[in-house]
């Protein structure tokens, strides 16, 4: 089966739909996987998946700086009269929302980033898969060096 190797596995160009970060990221990591050879059209899916739980995961995190990392919370009373505030007592403090959508957002990366070969352990697995033909072929090459010596 010939493949053409100057055509891309998988698109450069990003989904219409994904937000900024997602269409910022989606250029550089294709650009990457496409030099793979592991990697297939099959697999856009998961760098859809991929770019969108990136997008969320730094909008979350803008969030956080902007808001901080937890919230105060107020109970406020109201006038039973006419509706006014009476008072407003501090509560305490909650965690910020975005801290929970960053986290699973970081997981869903971290899971994703694994399935597409972008860790050392998961780059090193797939070079475990690696087909009998290139099995044969790292082998030989390494005894030969090894003989060199």
């Amino acid at each position: 089966m010939n493949v053409d190797l100057t055509k891309p596995k998988v698109p450069t160009q990003a989904p219409k739909w994904l937000g900024t970060y997602g269409k910022y990221l989606w250029p550089k990591l294709t650009a990457y996987l496409n030099k793979s050879n592991k990697i297939i059209r099959a697999d856009e899916y998961l760098i859809q998946q991929y770019c969108s739980a990136y997008d969320i995961y730094r909008q979350a995190y803008e969030d956080l700086q902007k808001h901080g990392i937890q919230q105060k919370v107020y109970k406020t009373s109201l006038s039973p009269v006419d509706g006014s505030v009476v008072s407003r007592d501090f509560q305490g403090f909650k965690k910020n929302p975005a801290y929970n959508m960053m986290s699973d957002s970081l997981g869903r990366l971290n899971t994703i980033g694994k399935q597409l070969g972008l860790s050392p352990q998961a780059r090193s697995k797939l070079m475990e898969l690696a087909g009998p033909e290139e099995d044969k072929k790292s082998v030989a090459e390494s005894m030969k060096e090894f003989f060199k010596s």
